[in-house]
């Protein structure tokens, strides 16, 4: 079993410069993978990840999906107001569980670090 997290950050129209580079993408040892989306000048890369563990219950019954979630990174890198935008039920606790332990750089921009409300998308996938 694999996980997919997929993280796309919607960042700034507030002057951070866009970052040419491509989004970097973790391989930890279970075969999960994270993709940080768009990078705004190094705002908002996430420095923590914790995998979620697949809920026995959604195993067993092969319920698998997307939790998409919305959060503040607050300005020490930490997750706030995470909201559940759509997904399995049986999926939600274990994204949030994960999810709530993640940590991000703040954003900084003229010398003031912001506060920044992105999407978060944790795919469940039996098959990979």
């Amino acid at each position: 079993m694999r996980f997919l997290v997929l993280v796309p950050l919607l960042l700034c129209g507030l002057g951070c410069a866009h970052s040419p580079h491509k989004p970097p993408v973790a391989h930890p040892d279970n075969g999960a993978r994270i993709t940080v989306g768009d990078m705004l000048g190094g705002c908002n890369q996430l420095t923590k990840q914790v995998r979620p563990v697949y809920p026995e219950e959604a195993k067993q019954k092969r319920v698998q999906g997307t939790v998409h979630l919305q959060a503040v990174i607050t300005k020490t890198g930490e997750l706030a107001d995470i909201t559940l935008l759509r997904g399995d039920p049986l999926l939600l606790p274990a994204a949030l569980a994960a999810v709530r332990q993640w940590r991000y750089t703040p954003c900084v921009l003229n010398s003031e670090t912001l506060e920044v409300r992105v999407p978060i998308d944790v795919d469940f996938n039996l098959n990979q």
